[in-house]
This record gives structure tokens, sequence and C-alpha cells, in this order.
């Protein structure tokens, strides 16, 4: 711009030196003159540029004011109420339900299962490492689960949530084994019940014990309910009363999306980071800067991932969480590309955690739907902390 300018001053300059009679060019006043045209064409593209973010519509998947995606339209008769699937079946509507608490320990690394589980909690135990409870339909084939480890409360509370789930686990807190008595859970502690159960050799206690499908269909049809509640349950046509979330098809988003946020519980260790894949329509896991994969190699991913906040209290000199659960917090929830923030709400114990969005007023609240397929619940207290990008 400056050669230009100052080679059309020259020019000018010439044209004068030529014509004596002409007017006297001023290279002052001509500076000035196209100084203030520069300045007021600037101001009016940033005007122009700035107006969709500063006075127009919000980033889509950000806020409680984001564009609302298309419903995709979906010919589904029956869907499954743990994970909003499609099933042929009436029968399959309310599958049985197996529950395992899984480790995330570094020595527990990689682990066994975690990718074929349908829906997955993720929270804080003592010194704030994450620990998951992973949630299986009865019938879905799954050769190794573990290593794992022991209950805690508040895993407990979400359980409840799952009427009839089979629970196993290696032992727990004192307060975990005393509510497991109190609320009758359907228990499966490898203390009493090892033998469906068992401890691998390339790995060192407490850190190698495992289960499998097999064993745990096993155990359901040793201590499931008796004949009398299987009868009743066929004739509903149900295996479980649970309530389920709302669930919804949506068109993926396009512009402005959220392709990637990170979970920290304690870094770097303790961190994972979900990357969104357009192709997939699917979030990857990566932990510690690399995919997170089963020990088999599979692919750790989830087609919601929500994030859900917390209050923790530290209870005794060994560090065991005390954490709300029930009551009403800030959530999450990522889907399909997009960014959503709402607020979760837990009525009592075995009320359905809720998700929560709002319309317009922030008045009117709205269950917030799910995409159906697997589900990742990232409970973050106040250590912890969710970074989007």
């Amino acid at each position: 711009m400056k050669k230009i300018v100052l080679g059309y001053i020259s020019k000018i300059k010439e044209k004068n030196s030529r014509d004596r009679s002409g007017p006297v060019f001023n290279e002052i006043k001509f500076l000035y003159i196209l100084s203030g045209i520069i300045f007021i064409a600037a101001i009016i593209l940033i005007g122009f540029f700035g107006w969709g973010y500063l006075g127009g519509e919000s980033p889509e998947g950000v806020g409680r004011d984001r564009p609302v995606p298309d419903v995709v339209e979906e010919d589904c008769e029956h869907r499954r109420t743990l994970d909003g699937i499609c099933v042929e079946f009436e029968k399959d509507v309310n599958p049985k339900l197996v529950a395992v608490m899984v480790e995330n320990h570094t020595d527990a690394r990689p682990q066994s299962g975690l990718s074929q589980a349908r829906v997955v909690y993720e929270a804080p135990v003592e010194a704030n490492y994450s620990r998951f409870l992973l949630l299986y339909p009865l019938g879905d084939e799954v050769l190794k689960v573990g290593p794992v480890r022991s209950a805690r409360p508040y895993y407990l509370r979400w359980l409840s949530e799952y009427k009839d789930t089979m629970y196993m686990h290696v032992g727990g807190s004192p307060e975990a084994l005393d509510d497991i008595k109190e609320f009758d859970i359907f228990d499966l502690n490898e203390f009493y019940r090892g033998w469906y159960y068992w401890r691998s050799t390339d790995r060192y206690a407490p850190h190698n014990v495992y289960t499998s499908s097999k064993l745990w269909e096993s155990a359901w049809e040793d201590y499931g309910p008796e004949e009398e509640i299987k009868d009743e349950i066929e004739e509903n046509k149900k295996n479980t009363g649970i309530e389920s979330w709302k669930f919804e098809e949506r068109e993926q988003c396009t512009e402005n999306c959220v392709g990637e946020f990170t979970v920290t519980f304690v870094p770097p260790t303790y961190v994972a980071t979900w990357q969104f894949n357009s192709s997939t329509n699917k979030y990857e896991r990566y932990q510690m800067g690399y995919p997170h994969l089963d020990k088999d190699g599979g692919l750790i991913e989830a087609d919601t991932v929500i994030v859900q906040h917390v209050e923790t209290e530290v209870l005794d000199g060994v560090g065991r969480l005390g954490m709300e659960t029930i009551g009403r917090g800030d959530a999450v929830m990522f889907r399909d590309g997009y960014m959503i923030e709402m607020e979760w709400e837990k009525a009592d114990r075995e009320g359905k955690t809720r998700w929560f969005n709002f319309e317009h007023d922030d008045a009117v609240r709205v269950d917030e739907p799910l995409n159906p397929g697997k589900i990742w619940i990232e409970v973050l207290n106040q250590r912890a902390e969710l970074i989007s990008e």
C-alpha cells in the first residue's frame, strides 16, 4: 500500500512539474484524505464481520440459546430403555443388566471390556483418581472385564436407578458395604462368590481380578429372581423397571462445532480427552495423549458424553469421598458435535438422574434428548475441570 501511494504521489508531482500553470500538489493534505478513507473502510469491515458474533447469533453448540438442530425422523417401534438403541422385539426393550466396578489406576491399564459397556460412569475416588461403573445388558458377549475393584456409596446411588441390576465388585468401603445390605442390592462380591471371577497371573494384586459375561450369566441363573418373580416379569414383557432417558436422532453439527474437550481428575495421569469424529458421529477417548484402547485393541468411544458437576468432601484419613449425587447441579452434554449446557437433577436414591435444558426465558425446563448408543457420564468435582475447544 505504501509503495502504491508513493508511486501515485510521484506521478502527480511529474504532472505538476510539466504544467506549471496548474495547482501546486499538497502531499500532506493528500495523505490525510487517504488515511481517512482507509480508516472509514476498516470500520465498515469490522462492523460487517463482527456483527454475527457481537450482535447476531451465538455460535452453534454453545450456551442455552443455541439453534436447535433438526430432528432426524426414525422408524423405531421398540427403543431400549438403557441406551436408546432400536431393538427388534418388545421383550428386548428392558433387558436384565449387569454392573461391574472397573479401576483406572495406571497399573490397571489397559483395561478389558471397557469399550463394550453401554453406559459408563467415571467418577473420582481417593486422591481424586477416577474409577468406572460399567453397565451391560445380560446377553451381550464380553470375554473379559476388569480389573474389577471395590464399591463406593455414590456408585450405588447411580446403580439404584437401574432396578434389580446385578452388581459385581471386589469388597468396598464400609459405607458402601452397609448400603448394599440396607438397600437389598443384587450383590456379587468377589470376597464371597469368587468362583465368578478369576485372578490373572500377568498382573499383581489388587489389579488382576477379572470376570466375563459367561460367568455373570451363570451367576444370574444361580442367584437371580425367584421363579414366581420371573413369571411375573415375563407376563409384563419386562425384565427391569428402569426409567429411561429421552433419546432422539439429530442432524450433525456443521458450524462452530466443539470438536474436542478434556476432563481432568488428576493431571497428567488421570486426564481424558474426547475428540469428535464427524465420519462416525462418535466421540473417541484419549488418555495421556494416546487413543484409549482396551487390552484387545478395541477403541473406546461414545455417542453421548455428559459432564456432571458435583460437590465432594473427604470423609476420613484414607481419603474416601462423600459426593452429592441427589439434588441439582450444572451439567454439559456433548452429542453430534454440539456442546449443550444443562442442569442435572436426581430426586431421590432410586430416581433417575435427569438432564434438563431451558427454553427461551429459562423458566421452562425440558428433558434434553441423548443420542441413542453408548453413553459416558463424566462426574467432575470441584478439584476437576472441563476444558472445551
